[in-house]
């Protein structure tokens, strides 16, 4: 079984399900369910990430590439979180940084009205 931690980002295939405006393809995506699901469960809740930094949205998260391990600066996509099957998830890539993952939970909050 896989070591799933929140703040992971994952190479995860979101094929098929890309419809506008939703991922669909296989690309990093950041892990924000608490660590007891990701335990347990087998549905995590995931943040698309995009490498296409060109306009940044009230909910996006700039992550520069430095600090997260990726190849490129991208940007979480929280309006964007879905459930994901722990079977997509194809190899860990890197960490989000816990000040970055503040700045996701303060959009998280915003975007859900929590």
């Amino acid at each position: 079984m896989k070591l799933i931690r929140r703040g992971d980002i994952w190479l995860i295939n979101f094929r098929p399900d890309g419809r506008e405006g939703e991922a669909g393809q296989t690309h990093p995506g950041i892990v924000v369910s608490n660590n007891a699901n990701n335990a347990r469960a087998p549905l995590l809740q995931t943040v698309p990430l995009t490498s296409n930094t060109g306009r940044v949205y009230v909910t996006n998260v700039v992550l520069p590439n430095q600090r997260t391990g990726l190849d490129y600066d991208s940007k979480a996509q929280i309006e964007a979180t879905r459930a994901t099957h722990v079977s997509r998830l194809v190899k860990r890539l890197g960490f989000v940084p816990d000040d970055l993952m503040l700045e996701i939970d303060g959009k998280l909050r915003m975007h859900f009205g929590l």
